[in-house]
This record gives C-alpha cells, structure tokens and sequence, in this order.
C-alpha cells in the first residue's frame, strides 16, 4: 500500500533527509520519497508497517521557529492526504491527455512554452492539451512532444502544494503586492510614449484605452477579493467539516470570478495582438521598450495569479 503524509512546518531539510533515510529502513517499507517543497513524504509500504511508520516521523522530523530571538525545535504531526505534490508525476512526457492547469503546476517553466502557442492555461487551464491545441489549429501531439523536449527538471511549484487560506495569503502577497507596485507606473509609462510617439504610431491610443479598461477591471477586483471573498475562504477552511458553511455559498462569487478572469484575459489578449506581442517598433525609445517590457511581464504575471485561483484555490475548495 501507499500512504502519503503532509508535514506542515517542515522547514529543517537536514532533518527531512535523515527522516527520510530512517524510514526506508523500516522493515516492511519498500520505497520512499519526499520533497521539502511540500513538504511531504509518500511511502511504499505492507500494511503492518504504518505505525512505525508514523512514530518514525513523529520522532525525528521537526521544524525551526524563533521565539524571542531563540531558535527552537518544534515537533510536528504528519498528516494523511491524497497524494504528496512532489510524487504527482512531474512526467518526464507531457501527454495530450493532461490539463494545461496540471502542465503548469507541474512545470511551472512550461507556462512560457503554452503562451507562445496561444493555449490558455489560466482562464481555461481545465482543459486538456490536446482539446486546447486542436482549437488553435495545432497538432496535440507535437506540442506535447515539444513541451516535452522544452521542459526542465524542476520540483512542482512550491504553492500548488498549500492549503486555502496559506494559498490566498501568498497571492495577496505575491500577486496582489505585484499589482499595486506595478499599474501606477505602467500607466506612467503608457501615458508618457503616447505623448511622445502617439503622432507616428496611432496604434498607442488603444494600447492606453486597452491598459485603462485593464485597470479599471483589475484593481476593484483587487478589493473585492481581499475585503469579500478571501476572508470568506479563511472562515470556511478554518472551520471544521462538520461547521463549514455550505460550499454552494461560495459558488456563485466563484462564477463571477471566473467571469472577472475572462474579461481581464480578453483585454491581456487584445493588449498583445496591438503590440504585435509586445513587440517595441525600431523608432522606439528606451521608455518604449521598458513599457512593453512591462506590459507582457504584466501579462505573464497575471496568467500566472489567476491560474492559482481557477486552476488551484476553486478546485481544492470544492473537493472539500
């Protein structure tokens, strides 16, 4: 039998390795494997075997916290799930057969890879390589192939391991910081080109109409996330199965923000189809190719934040 165990906490890799060792020389235990990222650990195993198993991890794994300046071990309980992030078969292979969100969280370096090829991993990362390739008129199997070819050795993104409310907390901080930080001068940068090379390239005034109905979408959905939806989230995973309000509650704000995520991805698709893929013209100044730079880091870093919620955050609050 498998079982796989989640230790949160888990932040001594010294320790993670030694536990790790420990437990492929429990009789009965025939294979093991862990990552840190997760952190977890799944184990090969007869069934006679999981209580050491268990004790095992109970007694050699622990994790680092400073209280008053003073670091102390702390002790930590694994924790049954269904299968560790790390084990969820970063294939060597893509296959058609998997879902663009899978493919990223996965091989989060492969995001690149399905923009150049205009599939949609964040909006419609639910759908599989081979539905989204053949609706843009390419071959499913040699994008897998070349996907394959293009992929890196890399663990599964650190996040795509994290429960609902450690997962909203990251894309507040992450995603949400990247905004604040970022449309302000994106907009300066905007306004600035357009002043200047507006008169040769006509084609800036959508760029600046795209990029204002952009912000316009982005930034109350910022808020609404943030004061509305997210602390709804932390309630409901705080609370304990029995208590937790009904999940149909929470469905209808999820259907309005997948319909959020669809208009702010049309505006990200028109904004690169005016740019001709935020491609600066040769006349372009150095403000010209920094906006642009922007533009498309803007885009990149979007796909990315909605795919965790569509792909990620949605689906582990509906399972429960």
């Amino acid at each position: 039998m498998q079982t796989s165990l989640r230790i949160d906490g888990a932040n001594c890799p010294n320790c993670f390795n030694e536990t790790l060792d420990a437990l492929a020389l429990v009789e009965g235990v025939r294979g093991v494997h862990g990552s840190i990222d997760g952190p977890c650990i799944e184990i090969d195993h007869d069934d006679a075997a999981l209580d050491v198993i268990v004790g095992t991890v109970r007694n050699r794994l622990h994790g680092i916290e400073v209280f008053s300046n003073e670091i102390r071990m702390v002790p930590l309980d694994p924790v049954a799930t269904s299968t560790c992030i790390h084990h969820r078969d970063a294939p060597h292979h893509i296959d058609p057969a998997m879902t663009l969100g899978d493919i990223v969280t996965l091989h989060p370096s492969l995001a690149a890879e399905l923009e150049r090829r205009g599939l949609d991993y964040c909006c419609h990362g639910a759908r599989t390589l081979a539905e989204s390739a053949d609706e843009v008129g390419l071959d499913p199997r040699v994008v897998a192939d070349e996907l394959s070819a293009a992929r890196v050795d890399e663990p599964p993104a650190a996040w795509a391991s994290l429960g609902p409310a450690d997962l909203i907390d990251h894309i507040e901080t992450v995603h949400h910081g990247y905004l604040r930080a970022e449309l302000s001068r994106i907009n300066a940068l905007i306004d600035k080109i357009v002043t200047v090379h507006g008169e040769r390239h006509p084609e800036l005034a959508e760029v600046q109409h795209l990029y204002n109905q952009l912000r316009a979408d982005l930034e109350p959905h910022l808020v609404r996330e943030e004061q509305v939806l997210f602390p709804e989230i932390r309630r409901f995973a705080a609370a304990s199965p029995g208590q937790r309000a009904d999940i149909a509650e929470l469905a209808e704000q999820f259907d309005q923000l997948a319909d959020e995520h669809e208009t702010v991805g049309g505006l990200l698709e028109q904004l690169r189809a005016v740019t001709g893929g935020y491609a600066a013209p040769e006349d372009g100044c150095a403000t010209y190719v920094a906006c642009y730079r922007a533009l498309a880091e803007l885009e990149a870093d979007t796909h990315l934040h909605v795919h965790k919620e569509s792909n990620v955050l949605i689906p582990a609050l509906r399972r429960g």
